[in-house]
């Protein structure tokens, strides 16, 4: 039995390194010849920084999430910096390079960053062919930015390959991988991204986690892995990974607070009802919540994750284990927060990225001149002990000793779970 671990510990670790892509590369070549291709005057520009500046004061909760990580460089001398530079400098380009370096800096808390043309095109085509109902407001600051990108764009494209500033994310590949090992009884299936349902892709790896669910049925334990996979769409792990292997409806409730500002209002009318919204002075006492940089915090509301069966259940019906590490985010980290709380899954690995808790969309501000988009999540999660969901992440049941991958240390739990 000792010889069937050690060569299933090599077969998935071999898999494990397979399946690693190459970090992202920054790239920028900004050319002064096109310091005025947007068209903005230095009044709009600097009107446009300090609504920028303003917006995420007033609506965005994660500041202080930035400061206390980063004491260094504080997100005031990064707003301070940056309208300098536009006030010294009389260019788009300046302008431009401000407002990216600035989110640069800021980090990506709370999935903040600026909507990109690639991705713009992505969101407009979803205002033309999705359903947008709930998602008024999404769908309106889309479609009055169009103008603005295709200027955006161009401009882009002016400064060459390689300008822009834009992320290479690496080479697509396979975004699942299974391993079916009946002899040891466990079943392995890693899942790099939670796509959306309406990815061509969606219903292919539907059909595959079903199969490979119930070609596991003679296995005792399945382990997911999850420790590339940056989030997606929540409705996947929900609909794909957790339905087809429950017995009855799950579900968890945790707290997340919101800013009720002018940015934010209108999205908050798109998705809550008002018997939703929770003074803020009524949230309970949580020992761990770190009130700084909470100030803009209005309201708190109970962000529920449920799951009923699935129609049909999956011939699997052992224990499940699921592989977190710090690339676990968003709707990845939603899965992990779910798991743990309603025991669907023991949590191995090292903590996680967080923000996972409040299961909305990132929201966005649009910069009155330039039309350019900027997201950021509006609910400011909070783990049972209130401390921060973006800030903390979340601890797994199981911590993989330092340097042991997540994989390994499963492998041993499962091994001690038999007896």
């Amino acid at each position: 039995m000792k010889r069937v671990w050690i060569s299933l510990t090599l077969v998935l670790c071999l898999l494990l390194s397979a399946c690693a892509a190459p970090a992202a590369e920054p790239e920028g070549n900004w050319d002064p010849a096109l310091k005025n291709a947007l068209g903005l005057t230095p009044e709009q520009r600097l009107e446009d920084y300090d609504y920028f500046v303003k917006t995420l004061k007033d609506s965005y909760l994660c500041l202080g999430v930035h400061d206390r990580e980063n004491p260094e460089d504080p997100a005031a001398e990064v707003f301070a910096d940056y309208r300098k530079t536009i006030l010294e400098n009389d260019s788009d380009e300046a302008f431009y390079s401000a407002v990216y370096s600035s989110l640069y800096r800021l980090g990506p808390y709370g999935h903040l960053w600026i909507i990109e043309p690639e991705d713009y095109r992505g969101m407009l085509d979803w205002c033309r062919t999705e359903d947008t109902t709930g998602r008024e407001r999404w769908k309106e600051l889309i479609e009055a930015s169009e103008e603005s990108y295709q200027t955006l764009q161009a401009y882009l494209d002016a400064l060459g390959d390689e300008g822009g500033g834009s992320w290479s994310g690496g080479e697509a590949g396979e975004n699942l991988h299974t391993l079916l090992l009946p002899d040891a009884g466990v079943a392995y299936l890693k899942v790099d991204s939670f796509l959306t349902d309406y990815d061509p892709d969606y219903q292919k790896e539907a059909q595959a986690i079903r199969d490979f669910y119930d070609a596991a049925g003679d296995c005792t334990d399945l382990i997911i892995d999850l420790t590339d996979n940056s989030g997606g769409n929540e409705g996947y792990w929900q609909d794909l990974l957790t339905a087809p292997l429950a017995d009855e409806p799950l579900s968890c409730t945790n707290y997340a607070l919101l800013a009720d500002s002018e940015n934010n209002r209108p999205y908050i009318d798109n998705v809550f009802a008002p018997s939703d919204l929770h003074p803020i002075a009524e949230l309970p006492e949580l020992p761990k919540l770190e009130r700084q940089g909470l100030e803009a915090a209005t309201h708190f509301v109970e962000s529920t994750l449920r799951v009923e069966p699935a129609a049909k259940r999956a011939a699997f019906h052992g224990r499940v284990w699921l592989l977190v590490g710090p690339m676990v985010y968003s709707a990845s980290e939603s899965f992990s927060v779910f798991c743990q709380a309603t025991g669907f899954a023991t949590l191995v690995g090292s903590r996680t990225g967080g923000d996972g808790i409040g299961a909305l969309n990132p929201v966005m501000m649009r910069l009155p001149n330039s039309g350019i988009l900027i997201q950021y999540t509006m609910m400011y999660g909070l783990n049972p002990d209130g401390s921060s969901s973006e800030e903390a992440g979340t601890t797994p049941d199981i911590l993989s000793p330092a340097g042991e991958p997540a994989l390994v240390t499963a492998l041993r739990a499962v091994q001690a779970a038999r007896g």
